[in-house]
């Protein structure tokens, strides 16, 4: 399914799998975490493109939105400068002010809120946080040298993840979920290590 908003400059696309997940979540997830993820992702985006309104060239061309998360295919323009910052500072902002918001009568909502702003603001390559330190050191420093110091950064961050994942599953001998998500995070930033 698609449609277009913002006087027909941004195309919205939704997967069917989309869908099916949500019915899932619907039916089976008694927690409810799986649809308040859900729900604090699609605020999350929409922190960003309210940062990009401001400026009609930065209104997205494209946002997907499918099982594995959301995403903004933005103009050139918002690639660069302190515009950029804000804009991909804006996401976890909102996920913290939901979090503030909601601790006193959504708990569950406001600890999804939190962790999902705290997770994209860590400063891993291909994350809100990664991109924000990127922008900051391509202005001190030559863009090649801007790249190796994220990608040392990425590194750093996700091995001090993996050896709190460990440390909380050795602790509490079921928790995988920091150790999990470290992992995926390596993995990503695997497939984009250039070869050498």
């Amino acid at each position: 399914m698609s449609f277009y908003i913002f006087h027909k400059k941004c195309r919205v696309k939704v997967s069917f799998y989309f869908f099916a997940l949500l019915c899932v979540a619907a039916f089976f997830d008694r927690s409810r975490f799986m649809m308040w993820g859900m729900l604090a992702s699609l605020l999350h985006e929409c922190g960003h493109i309210a940062a990009m309104l401001p400026v009609p060239e930065q209104v997205p061309r494209e946002i997907c939105i499918t099982p594995f998360g959301i995403r903004i295919e933005s103009s050139p323009l918002s690639e660069f400068g302190r515009g950029h910052f804000l804009i991909l500072a804006a996401g976890s902002g909102v996920n913290f002010i939901c979090a503030a918001v909601t601790f006193g009568f959504l708990p569950a909502f406001a600890a999804v809120s939190l962790v999902l702003g705290i997770l994209n603001i860590l400063p891993v390559e291909g994350m809100d946080g990664g991109g924000m330190i990127r922008v900051v050191l391509e202005r001190i420093m030559p863009q090649s040298a801007a790249d190796r110091m994220v990608r040392i950064l990425s590194w750093m961050t996700l091995g001090a993840m993996l050896l709190m994942g460990i440390y909380v599953l050795a602790v509490t001998g079921h928790n995988f979920t920091l150790l999990g998500a470290a992992l995926i995070l390596v993995l990503t930033l695997l497939r984009k290590t250039p070869s050498i």
